[in-house]
């Protein structure tokens, strides 16, 4: 879902004049490819307390797939209307490192045990 929205953002919604600073949709497309990235590590890559996900081989693939769609999208821009800007895809390919590397930091911390409860919340 997260990626169809971010696909429609890209593509068809362009409110007029709503930039708040100068650069402003740089730090947009940032954000919706950095949860996006996220969030589908998480769901086919790795999944926090339940192990490997289905394409926990393919994280490389994964992450070079998603740059490559964020290219892809970028181009398509010009057949609707909307400008291509390599700014936007560098915003983008940052984001997706983001992604990996919020993603290796949250495995280095579960397999440390960082991520264990702390505690005994059982209720017998």
């Amino acid at each position: 879902m997260c990626g169809a929205v971010t696909l429609w953002l890209s593509l068809w919604f362009a409110p007029p004049g709503t930039s708040a600073f100068g650069g402003a949709d740089k730090v947009e497309h940032a954000f919706a490819y950095f949860v996006t990235t996220l969030l589908f590590l998480l769901a086919a890559v790795w999944r926090p307390g339940r192990g490997e996900g289905v394409l926990a081989r393919w994280e490389w693939w994964v992450l070079g797939g998603v740059v490559a769609a964020g290219g892809a999208v970028e181009l398509l821009q010009l057949s609707v209307g909307r400008e291509a800007e390599m700014d936007d895809w560098l915003a983008e390919i940052a984001a997706v490192v983001c992604a990996a590397l919020v993603l290796r930091i949250m495995r280095a911390r579960v397999e440390a045990g960082a991520g264990a409860p702390r505690g005994d919340s059982s209720t017998a």
